[in-house]
């Protein structure tokens, strides 16, 4: 309902108990009430109901304004409290939350990805070009995976992904897409000096009711056999 309408509302109300008042004491009394009388049983209720409607449905709108910007004050901070500020994809806490509550009767896949060579961008190229390669690395990672599936920033230079209700071999084949990706992607310090970009990923199978903790190991000690192997590669659990 519209303020105007409240208002209206409020107004007519008053004016129509003080009428069923009047009414009342007329029959009860056995008295005539001249016009003049009626018009202002009207008017007086009319104007001090109008009068104090006004106020109060101010008050009221004003409050489920304020109301309503306080829940999307509140949403906003939950989505932030669950949101990797620099690179915008969810953080640690969230992503094994989120993961762990995967239900799917399909199989799904885990996948541990971590910059190659990380330390000696920021060392030769300074912390700005580190930050965006985080930010190019999740980008990059977001636009290979699917709407389901789920991406996290789980360490500094470290990724974590969930491809629900995949196979395990189509869960490499997302891993070699994604590293194919960065490996061509065309990245540069800000003076313009190209910078070599990869990944080192491990990929684990993962089920509703396996432990989470485990099968992240598993991709965590395949991600480290693709270091040792040479960097820039998917290895699979063993």
């Amino acid at each position: 309902m519209s303020p105007l309408k409240k208002i209206l509302f409020c107004v007519a109300f008053g004016v129509l108990v003080t009428l069923v008042g009047l009414e009342a004491m007329v029959h009860a009394l056995h008295e005539n009430v001249d016009w003049p009388f009626w018009i202002f049983a009207v008017v007086s209720p009319a104007a001090v109901t109008a009068t104090i409607s006004i106020v109060l449905v101010r008050q009221i709108e004003a409050n489920g304004q304020l109301a309503a910007q306080l829940l999307d004050m509140q949403t906003d901070l939950l989505i932030r409290a669950d949101r990797d500020a620099l690179t915008g994809v969810i953080n640690r806490a969230a992503f094994y939350r989120d993961a762990a509550a995967y239900s799917d009767e399909a199989p799904a896949c885990v996948l541990l990805a971590d910059i190659d060579h990380f330390k000696a961008i920021n060392d030769e190229h300074g912390h700005a070009a580190g930050d965006e390669a985080l930010k190019l690395v999740a980008s990059t990672l977001q636009a290979a995976l699917r709407p389901d599936d789920l991406l996290g920033r789980v360490g500094g230079e470290e990724f974590a992904m969930l491809l629900c209700g995949l196979p395990f071999g189509l869960g490499m084949t997302i891993a070699e897409r994604a590293r194919g990706a960065i490996d061509a992607l065309d990245f540069r310090s800000p003076e313009g000096e190209p910078i070599a970009l990869s990944i080192s990923v491990g990929v684990a199978p993962y089920r509703a009711g396996w432990s989470l903790d485990n099968a992240l190991a598993q991709a965590d000690a395949a991600m480290y056999g693709a270091k040792r192997s040479g960097r820039n590669r998917v290895h699979a659990a063993a």
